[in-house]
């Protein structure tokens, strides 16, 4: 008499399901990954705040790129999150990684490159280039992630309903 062996393949008909979340998984993993590379590389080549009579250094960059890698972080899980169930949504998520790695990579150049500000007889030196790339790579992924779940939903939705996850309470 034999014992049945546990059968840990995918049955075939969820196959494609489950490539399509382990797809899913990767393409969040690059995203966050892109994100928090751009962060590192941003707190550590980014020009300092140079102020003060003494001229004080201050790595601006390195205090504040923390924050917003955070939020992009979070705004990028939300959207990922709401994309993930079916292999319909494929194109947008892998998209949408896309686009967070495309807007994290102009911010570093751009927090990296941009020139100082430079004011008054104690030359105070403000990097605006680093204060606020990190902040813009944010809130555009925000706007990338709200347009990726519009276009999830596709033309074949009639009329909008809420899902019930909402603020609101369920009707």
């Amino acid at each position: 008499m034999t014992t049945p062996e546990p059968n840990d393949r995918a049955a075939p008909e969820d196959r494609p399901a489950a490539t399509a979340y382990l797809s899913w998984m990767l393409w969040t993993a690059i995203g966050i990954g892109g994100i928090w590379v751009a962060v590192v590389l941003i707190s550590l080549f980014a020009p300092d705040l140079v102020s003060g009579s003494e001229q004080q250094h201050l790595p601006i960059a390195a205090f504040t790129t923390w924050f917003w890698g955070s939020i992009g972080t979070l705004v990028l899980l939300w959207a990922m999150g709401r994309l993930r169930g079916t292999a319909m949504g494929q194109p947008v998520w892998i998209g949408l990684s896309v686009v967070a790695l495309v807007l994290w990579a102009g911010a570093t150049i751009l927090a990296i490159t941009l020139p100082v500000f430079e004011t008054g007889t104690d030359p105070t030196q403000i990097p605006f280039g680093a204060m606020f790339a990190p902040a813009g790579a944010a809130l555009l992924t925000a706007l990338a992630g709200l347009i990726s779940n519009i276009l999830a939903r596709g033309p074949w939705v009639d009329s909008w309903t809420p899902r019930g996850d909402g603020p609101w309470p369920r009707r």
